[in-house]
């Protein structure tokens, strides 16, 4: 009886102590990472940054640009939470015994309206800094942004059907 009172008790320690193994170390705001990884949280504009000052453009055009990207965060945000918003309604619509289909329809166009802002405000944004910076900053972009692709695409291996030629 003491035997198995002993392994009971060794085997709930062992499953206690198991979630707290599991716990996220130290420095972190638990949250998981992104496709920057754990240790560098937001490091996607950092990359952008980085970008901009190898290919030459200067430090008030750099802030210029910053800020502009920081209100289009904002407003993608917004825009975020206003589609999650109609997922939400829409979910409790299907829950319905009987769904109304105009409803559904409305939601769903809403939502691709609302996407389809989202899509043209990133590639206005784009536009409006290529187009500002000077011809020699937009090729060392271009060529950065192609080096960048490609070291991806050697990490990632090729896509199925793709010829190695491709990649190049």
């Amino acid at each position: 009886m003491k035997k198995v009172i002993k392994t009971f008790a060794v085997v709930t320690l062992i499953l206690c102590a198991v979630p707290l193994m599991a716990q996220r170390g130290p420095g972190r705001k638990g949250k998981h990472g992104g496709p920057e990884g754990p240790e560098r949280p937001g490091m996607h504009g950092v990359m952008h940054e980085m970008l901009l000052e190898e290919a030459g453009v200067p430090e008030a055009k750099r802030e210029e640009i910053r800020k502009k990207s920081h209100e289009i965060h904002k407003q993608m945000m917004e825009i975020n939470f206003e589609i999650r918003e109609l997922r939400l309604k829409s979910k409790k619509e299907y829950e319905k015994k009987k769904p109304s289909e105009k409803a559904l329809k409305d939601l769903n166009l809403k939502i691709a309206e609302l996407r389809k802002k989202q899509f043209l405000m990133m590639g206005n944004f784009k536009i409006e800094v290529h187009l500002s910076l000077t011809p020699e900053q937009r090729e060392k972009l271009l060529e950065l942004g192609k080096r960048n692709r490609q070291k991806f695409m050697n990490r990632m291996g090729p896509h199925p059907g793709m010829e190695p030629d491709e990649m190049d």
